[in-house]
């Protein structure tokens, strides 16, 4: 079936098809567009520029059908972001511990020794320990809560006027709220190297030098360490260098002979030109079923720190470490400066961040713009959030990270001066942006020397649906981007994967038909996107 047979309007389904017939927009080389020249030099390796035989998505039957290119790469599936893999309710912790109604002076001993009290609880069959109960008022904390141990959530009572604020009490910049620990990885058994000359994106299998010690309901890394040899390819020699990998981490689902099958695909390709990939076993210790739910968070003690104007982007509300499978709900969080540069952290994992807002943020006339939402980790879903700030990168992601991740019906609105969205830094695989609405630009591109030598921000990245003032999608050598159906002015230079500009496609959400194929929940969306409960 196709988008037309899906009942939309002719002259809709007219603007489809051209835009699949003839294939990515491409624009001539940058004058004068929002992210300037594109530096790095010439590039010396890509992949093809468009889909063999047919469209990147389209729809059959009720389900996605998906193109590739002549390498195989797709379109990934990105629904197996967040909470359990994506489409898994959220469970509902008993509460254990109740805190007693806030007074005036500082509440942090209090807050905490309920926090430590649940968490020395021994978790249920389900992992859940309990919940700690806030009651209605205003806490104000001088130092940090801390929560590290599983099973534990802190819950307040709503956020309207009758709710609960946690608020920052003190002129000292800092991360109100953290939950997990650093951790690291630890190889267990042996390491194989994968055999394949090419695993394109979106792939749920590989081969291996052998198969051996390696079962069904295995998790394990695919590491694709960073070469000076990709660097090159990249354009970004002199920019970059060869001291990261890219880790996924997946659940095997099937072995036969040498060649496994896993549950996640893959956001970047294994290209044996470049790298050698290798697939092993491990540790990694996280926390889980961790949760802040149903509470205020409000951080203007902070804006009286002496260092306040060089480090707001430290004004943090939260920030989750090596944490998995975890959730915040229903958060409303005020004056703070900026995500703390970790939020969601690079080692983060299926956590869901739902009907949240990051309102009237505290930033400063710096030529350093923090993050309202930054989504690092792999397998991590924003959804249903706000941003009001008079500077900021509404939705973004930092570097070096595998994927997949999700922002979804999110909404910056503009308060002052416009906003961009998009990766920062460092090949931010495998993140969609699914009915994302910037007043301000989206940006899937590469940032050249900036900052640090932030280099392509995204790869293998998808806008769908999104709503902008103007945005601007362009291709990395050995990967792609993609926009459908996105709305604003495309800017000069946008040589990615774009199709149907200004005209929204069917389905209206990938990331919800995704999860539908997989036969997998769909969350609604609240009755006013973006907008956090006030019970």
């Amino acid at each position: 079936m196709t988008w037309a047979e899906r009942g939309r309007a002719p002259h809709l389904a007219v603007a489809v098809i051209a835009a699949l017939l003839t294939g990515p927009l491409s624009a001539a080389a940058p004058t004068g567009a929002a992210n300037g020249p594109d530096p790095g030099g010439p590039a010396t390796a890509s992949v093809p520029s468009g889909p063999v035989g047919g469209a990147w998505l389209g729809m059959s039957d009720g389900r996605l059908a998906y193109g590739q290119d002549a390498q195989g790469n797709r379109v990934p599936d990105y629904s197996f972001a967040g909470y359990g893999g994506g489409g898994t309710a959220l469970p509902r912790a008993a509460v254990k511990v109740t805190v007693p109604a806030p007074g005036t002076g500082d509440a942090t001993a209090a807050v905490q020794a309920a926090i430590d009290q649940v968490s020395a609880l021994a978790p249920d069959s389900s992992g859940l320990r309990g919940a700690v109960q806030l009651a209605p008022g205003t806490y104000r904390i001088a130092g940090q809560l801390r929560i590290t141990a599983g099973g534990v959530v802190l819950r307040g009572a709503g956020t309207g006027p009758s709710g609960t604020t946690v608020a920052a009490d003190g002129p000292t910049i800092r991360t109100l709220i953290t939950v997990g620990a650093n951790a690291s990885y630890t190889t267990v058994g042996t390491v194989h190297q994968v055999a394949d000359p090419y695993v394109p994106v979106g792939a749920t299998a590989l081969t291996l030098d052998s198969a051996a010690g390696l079962s069904v309901g295995d998790e394990v890394v695919i590491e694709r360490p960073t070469t000076q040899a990709w660097i090159d390819a990249l354009g970004m020699t002199g920019i970059w260098t060869p001291d990261w990998s890219l880790r996924a981490e997946r659940r095997i689902t099937a072995v036969q002979g040498s060649r496994i099958t896993f549950d996640v695909p893959l956001t970047t390709a294994l290209e044996k030109q470049y790298t050698q990939a290798t697939v092993y076993r491990y540790t990694f210790p996280r926390v889980s079923r961790t949760g802040v739910e149903s509470l205020s968070l409000d951080g203007q003690s902070m804006t009286s720190a002496a260092d306040y104007p060089a480090n707001f982007y430290n004004a943090a509300p939260w920030e989750f470490r090596a944490v998995q499978d975890s959730w915040i709900t229903d958060v409303v969080w005020r004056h703070f400066g900026g995500s703390g540069q970790t939020a969601l952290g690079p080692q983060s994992r299926r956590v869901s961040v739902l009907r949240t807002q990051a309102l009237d943020m505290v930033t400063t006339d710096s030529s350093a713009r923090s993050e309202a939402y930054l989504l690092q980790g792999q397998q991590n879903l924003i959804q249903d959030c706000a941003v009001t700030a008079a500077k900021i990168h509404a939705f973004s992601t930092y570097g070096r990270q595998s994927g997949p991740n999700v922002f979804s019906r999110c909404t910056a609105t503009l308060v002052q001066t416009t906003y961009d969205a998009g990766g920062h830094q460092r090949w931010g695989s495998g993140t969609l942006y699914d009915n994302v609405r910037v007043d301000g630009s989206l940006l899937l591109v590469n940032n050249g020397t900036r900052g640090s030598g932030h280099g392509w921000s995204d790869a293998n990245s998808t806008a769908y649906n999104c709503t902008t003032q103007e945005y601007k999608v362009q291709e990395p050598p050995t990967a792609h981007n993609w926009a459908f159906g996105c709305t604003g002015s495309l800017l000069t230079g946008s040589d990615g994967q774009v199709v149907s500009n200004g005209t929204r496609m069917v389905p209206g959400s990938l990331y919800d038909q995704q999860l539908v194929d997989r036969g997998r929940t769909v969350i609604p969306a609240p009755v006013a996107p973006g907008r956090a409960g006030t019970s």
